[in-house]
């Protein structure tokens, strides 16, 4: 069997990391689809199973009979509120003092169209900035209810206010929304009973209760664009760090899908908490005090699809936040995961004495964050300075890093072409020990041979493979800002090139990516005289091609201008190698000429 070389071996392990890397992406997304569209409905909501144990108000007719009755304060019929901000257009329905829309004007969706971020509800779900309550029934009636709405034009900061009160005359609820002009939306509810010790008023016995974002969130993927986003997930920062989990399965037994325990169902402090996708977020912050979160799924059972086939019951996962008993003062932000408006909504501290930060933590870039937020930073810095194309800007880019690297690959090109010139002397050696199998005791003392004769001519076995491994946190780098990064969303190129952030709709990027990869390998010295080797080196482009196919095209582009790049690279180091190597011959022709010619003594006549 023949012994592959350890750059080989560091190529290989290299090509595999990326197909486990795909095949575990492709395998969760086949595992755990995102959910349905949720179809709008007229139902009302029914409470979550995982409400926070809060006290409820007394309702028997015994404890009723003491209180002086509260002014029943009730709407005639629904009635819908639209609030325009300068990024957003905000619907709001009396029938229950929630939102039913909230759609981004700097954003549109796959078809051209603003996108929104309220993807419905079914009958088991509800609307954004419904009701949590321990009481079913209550929460049921105070989330369906007709609310008397005022609204008020305000001034300064403040672009609208709206204000829902509704009570039956035992039981009252208000909500106050307040939207600014920095696009955060300042929230206070309270819901109350009677104090019978009290004279009339509405909020002499407060019950506890949250905020909920019920019924979907995010961009939803069109599978007729070819447009892919990541699912849902809700989200709770809890002391122990930020807790995540998708949205369609949140609430899954312990150990989905790690072999870790789920926090979820979660009710305890949270810092902060919402829902998010892979570029937007709705995001609730407290004005004061801690805040109490939970999170929690609910089974729902989408409906029959087009040909009337049955569909199975999915968990679609829902957030709420409360501030303390006595009423709630929150803030909302609903928007795209952009890093520095993040960071100026400044998170509280926690009990820990920690102040999270929203940017770092909600735009995770994962290992390779210290790769991935210099690349973003100074594809930003090109974009708005430079080059307002981010196509552009990852071409430009890829050049600076090629060339940056270049010293580093011209010392390692050095070192293939020392271990090709020794190609025949290993050859020789594996001859010899080529009766024996790869676990015979024997095989080391080939390795140490061969190891030997790198030491004696001064030969890097590693050094050949030195490009790609440096090539490796950049391709991890450029991979996360392309897949989070709210400047790449839809960010077009050229041509059929609308979006980087998605994969080429007709695959000629990776066609091109595949035949300069394979020019490059076959401009690049072979460091082994072995022809299975040799013939694997050569099926690596198509195996890389093929891997790239589902990759984004801004990913695709960076590794295709690498490849460019590197060609003229190569082109002048094999040529700056060949006319070495003919100098050298024409010196060693006269060294041997010299030799050759007799030696004259210094006292002969001439």
């Amino acid at each position: 069997m023949a012994e592959f070389s350890p750059e080989k071996r560091l190529l290989i392990a290299f090509a595999l990391s990326i197909v486990i890397f795909l095949g575990w992406g492709a395998y969760m997304r086949w595992k755990y689809p995102p959910p349905p569209p949720v179809p709008v409905e007229e139902s009302p909501a029914e409470a979550s199973p995982a409400a926070p144990a809060v006290v409820a108000p007394p309702s028997s007719e015994k404890e009723r009979a003491g209180r002086p009755p509260i002014e029943p304060r009730q709407a005639a019929e629904p009635r819908e509120m639209v609030i325009e901000t300068a990024t957003a257009t905000v619907r709001l329905s009396n029938q229950g003092g929630v939102v039913t829309s909230w759609t981004l004007k700097n954003y549109h969706d796959a078809d051209g169209k603003p996108l929104e971020l309220v993807q419905g509800r079914a009958t088991r779900l509800g609307w954004p900035l419904s009701f949590q309550l321990a009481d079913p029934a209550l929460e049921e009636k105070l989330n369906d209810a007709l609310y008397v709405v005022e609204e008020t034009e305000a001034g300064g900061d403040q672009l609208a206010e709206v204000v829902f009160e509704w009570s039956d005359g035992q039981v009252a609820a208000r909500k106050h929304l307040r939207f600014t002009r920095d696009g955060l939306c300042e929230i206070r509810t309270a819901v109350s009973a009677p104090d019978p010790s009290a004279s009339l008023r509405v909020f002499d016995n407060p019950v506890p209760h949250r905020v909920a974002w019920r019924g979907g969130f995010g961009e939803q993927a069109v599978a007729a664009s070819g447009t892919t986003v990541a699912p849902p997930q809700v989200f709770v920062r809890t002391p122990a760090g930020l807790q995540r989990q998708p949205a369609i399965q949140a609430g899954q037994p312990s150990g989905w899908p790690w072999k870790s325990a789920s926090p979820f169902p979660y009710v305890g402090e949270g810092g902060y908490a919402g829902i998010e996708d892979q570029y937007f977020v709705a995001l609730f912050l407290p004005q004061r005090s801690e805040l109490s979160a939970s999170a929690w799924a609910t089974d729902w059972t989408p409906p029959p699809d087009e040909k009337g086939k049955e569909q199975k019951p999915v968990k679609i996962g829902a957030v709420a936040v409360g501030a303390d008993g006595n009423g709630n003062a929150l803030r909302l932000f609903v928007g795209p995961k952009d890093i520095q408006a993040l960071e100026r909504l400044e998170a509280p501290t926690l009990s820990s004495g920690l102040q999270p930060r929203l940017g770092d933590e909600l735009v995770d870039y994962g290992w390779f964050a210290f790769i991935a937020k210099p690349l973003l930073w100074g594809m930003q810095a090109l974009y708005h300075r430079a080059l307002p194309n981010y196509g552009w800007v990852i071409v430009l880019l890829t050049v600076f890093i090629n060339f940056a690297l270049f010293p580093l690959k011209l010392k390692s090109m050095e070192s293939a072409w020392k271990m090709q010139k020794l190609a025949p002397q290993m050859k020789a050696i594996q001859a010899r020990y080529k009766q024996y199998k790869f676990n015979d005791p024997r095989k080391q003392q080939m390795q140490q041979e061969i190891m030997a004769l790198y030491q004696e001519h001064g030969v890097n076995p590693l050094g050949g493979c030195l490009p790609l491994v440096l090539q490796i946190p950049f391709f991890f780098g450029f991979y996360k800002v392309l897949a989070i990064s709210i400047e790449l969303r839809q960010a077009p190129w050229f041509g059929w090139i609308n979006d980087l952030s998605q994969h080429d709709p007709y695959y000629i990027l990776p066609v091109v990516m595949t035949a300069t990869m394979y020019l490059s390998t076959r401009m690049t010295p072979m460091t082994t005289a072995d022809p299975m080797q040799q013939r694997m080196m050569r099926l690596m482009p198509l195996v890389f091609g093929f891997m790239f196919l589902s990759f984004s095209a801004g990913l695709v582009l960076y590794w295709m201008v690498s490849n460019i790049v590197g060609i003229g690279q190569q082109w002048w180091i094999n040529r700056r190698h060949r006319l070495h190597d003919e100098a050298e011959k024409l010196a060693a022709k006269d060294r041997k000429k010299k030799k050759k010619r007799p030696e004259v003594p210094e006292d002969a006549e001439p």
